[in-house]
């Protein structure tokens, strides 16, 4: 019952998060005696988002508060020394609270301290064996923390935060009014979309539909997406990517001035710039894609290397991980892409499900001047003579931690349909199970032995397939995205096998259902 209708107000206790009372009670006294307070956050949706809902919370508040995002290509990811002197000298800030960073960078904490800044962390990420000597620690993986759900984005941590904050200063409605902002970002790390996340994200999709946000109003207009229902694709595939180019491209501040602004023209000229980056992105990335493939299609031994370990001096720091991500998806092997020069390399890494790349990386860490992040994403900077040793260690430790076995993509299936199944009735009953992410993917059936009614590609380079199907009692439209080629093989009266969702399709007022197609295959007789 709980899964099906998860309760907004039924979330953990926030003071159940070791670190949480003190940090409140420290955050509140400097609000009241005027301390100059930095929110300090990162370049991606999850720290774009966690900035911009701690800033907006603590202006509220009263706080002196400004807000600082590292440059991607200057910086990397985290904090750094020289961002706390110019801090420091710039603005006289002597309170800096990370959010979505800081966890592992005891060193740079060390540095705030000695010269007066306080800090407080607040992150998600794995801790590394010293924890930073600050104020206060939130984190749900440090040690001895009792805090009942782990999975927390970097934005749900600091929502935690900002609601401990508001329900002390007796004003708890202020939380609850940037839950459209907190679900944007949760649903852009990808973390499980369970318990506490369930309930983030079910109830801020629904505020999102009347969002009172004016940037994401805007940004909701430049995709087309006002009239729309949402869900976690839209929001994945067409909100997120826009807020993340900036970061990857330009400044990631400018997304978050866009969450914090309250003039409609100034909100809409950001949507508007955002959307250009993005295409530029695109671009980006498709030329670095291609280069990629080449150099594995040269070189690849796959019976040796299980892990992709790929460096160029021409490619974009920002762009990497998308890279990656797709080339794990191509080739279904773990891949860390390095954007070097002559000294430096900084680079992404991404994995499969049921291989961890963080503890691969871990037993590495000797080899990177930085390097963070978790079971299936991390980022590493590296000097660039150490990344021929990187591709040999961790493809040896790769090995080892497989103990011989491949990795090899499975697909499990839910449920096997039949004609009796293909109702409108069940597509809306599979809705109650939304949101869909990590750890709740759509329900996936396998439907044997349909005819081949017609096929056609659409889209941008014919890369999807349109299908229509009889399964002898019903005629049902298809729709493969990414499964174009498939359509050289097709002809009318061919029966197939397919792997695919169900779901309602609604479009210009007319409904109906559709078979979201993952896979399929010439029916064996």
């Amino acid at each position: 019952e709980y899964f099906l209708k998860p309760d907004i107000n039924k979330l953990h206790n926030p003071y159940l998060m070791k670190g949480m009372e003190k940090a409140v009670s420290y955050i509140l006294q400097a609000i009241e005696v005027k301390r100059k307070i930095c929110v300090f956050g990162d370049y991606d949706v999850d720290g774009v988002t966690s900035t911009a809902i701690c800033v907006q919370i603590l202006k509220q508040l009263g706080a002196d508060v400004t807000y600082y995002i590292p440059n991607r290509l200057e910086e990397g990811y985290g904090l750094n020394i020289e961002a706390i002197k110019h801090l420091k000298s710039s603005y006289n800030i002597d309170l800096i609270i990370t959010v979505d960073c800081g966890i592992r960078s005891a060193d740079v904490a060390q540095y705030a301290k000695s010269i007066g800044v306080d800090m407080i962390i607040t992150d998600h990420h794995e801790c590394g064996e010293e924890l930073p000597d600050v104020v206060s620690i939130l984190n749900p993986h440090q040690p001895n923390c009792g805090y009942p759900f782990k999975e927390l984005a970097g934005v749900g941590v600091t929502y935690k935060l900002v609601t401990a904050l508001t329900d002390k200063a007796g004003h708890k409605e202020m939380a609850d009014k940037v839950l459209d902002i907190v679900t944007i970002g949760t649903i852009a790390d990808i973390v499980s979309l369970v318990d506490e996340n369930r309930a983030i994200v079910k109830h801020g999709l629904e505020l999102m539909k009347h969002t009172q946000n004016v940037g994401l109003s805007a940004l909701l207009e430049v995709c087309e997406l006002g009239r729309q229902p949402l869900n976690t694709y839209n929001i994945a595939f067409m909100i997120a990517p826009r807020i993340n180019a900036a970061g990857r491209i330009a400044n990631a501040e400018l997304c978050v001035e866009l969450l914090l602004t309250t003039d409609s023209d100034r909100a809409l000229e950001i949507s508007k710039k955002l959307d250009a980056d993005n295409k530029e992105r695109q671009g980006i990335e498709s030329t670095i894609l291609n280069s990629a493939i080449a150099k594995i299609e040269q070189t690849k031994d796959f019976d040796t290397q299980k892990i992709i370990v790929l460096d160029d001096i021409n490619w974009h720091v920002g762009v990497v991980g998308i890279v990656a991500s797709k080339l794990v998806d191509k080739y279904y092997k773990p891949a860390v892409l390095i954007s070097r020069d002559d000294k430096i390399g900084k680079g992404s890494a991404r994995s499969v499900s049921n291989f961890n790349i963080y503890e691969a990386l871990c037993r590495c860490s000797d080899l990177f001047e930085k390097f963070g992040g978790h079971e299936l994403a991390a980022g590493i900077t590296i000097k660039s003579d150490k990344i021929p040793i990187l591709r040999e260690r961790i493809n040896n430790i790769a090995n080892e931690m497989l103990n011989g076995e491949p990795l090899v993509p499975q697909i499990k299936v839910d449920y096997k349909l039949t004609s009796d199944d293909i109702k409108m009735s069940i597509a809306r009953q599979l809705e109650l199970l939304e949101p869909f992410g990590a750890d709740n993917q759509p329900p996936l059936f396998v439907f044997r032995n349909l005819k081949v009614l017609s096929s056609k590609t659409v889209g941008s380079e014919n890369k999807h397939l349109l299908l229509t199907l009889s399964d002898g009692k019903n005629e049902i439209k298809g729709i493969g995205f990414n499964l174009g080629s498939y359509n050289n093989i097709l002809s009318f009266g061919k029966k197939i096998d397919i792997i695919c969702n169900v779901e309602r399709n609604q479009w210009n007022d007319i409904e109906q259902l559709q078979l979201k197609i993952k896979d399929l295959r010439i029916t064996k007789i």
